[in-house]
């Protein structure tokens, strides 16, 4: 039996190599193709998923184990919150990464002013890496 992953790969080159060639109308053409190169992302995304997921936790754990090094008790508690929600990606699996990350963003503008510009700075960039990470990942089948 195939994987979803293989059954939508070979989906994607039925309609490149074989319905979207002999298909007359250039639109429905066109249509056989997109439909093929859909699949194909589809099938890489499920085919990388597991292993991106691994990935994306593991660097969110480093972040925010790195991030709540350089946090102190003046810092807000929402920010703390965050941070602690991050770094416990790696070993609670409902914790979603994107969420946890997006939140965590949300809160280091909102602490800006009480950060400082420098220290906001370094915590931004830090956490800008693990995005720009798991952004490559989720590219990594696009390419």
């Amino acid at each position: 039996m195939l994987s979803e992953d293989e059954l939508l790969g070979r989906m994607a080159q039925i309609l490149r190599r074989d319905i979207g060639p002999s298909v007359e109308d250039g639109f429905a053409k066109t249509q056989a193709f997109m439909a093929g190169v859909i699949l194909e992302k589809l099938s890489g995304q499920l085919r990388h998923a597991a292993v991106h997921d691994r990935d994306d936790r593991a660097d969110a754990a480093r972040l925010g184990t790195e991030l709540g090094g350089a946090l102190g008790p003046d810092d807000g508690e929402a920010l703390r919150a965050a941070v602690a929600t991050v770094a416990r990606a790696v070993e609670d699996p409902d914790v979603a990464v994107g969420p946890a990350l997006n939140e965590l963003v949300r809160q280091l503008y909102a602490e800006r002013d009480r950060l400082g510009g420098e220290r906001f700075t370094a915590l931004l960039q830090r956490t800008r890496r693990t995005l720009r990470a798991r952004l490559d990942r989720q590219l990594e089948y696009s390419a």
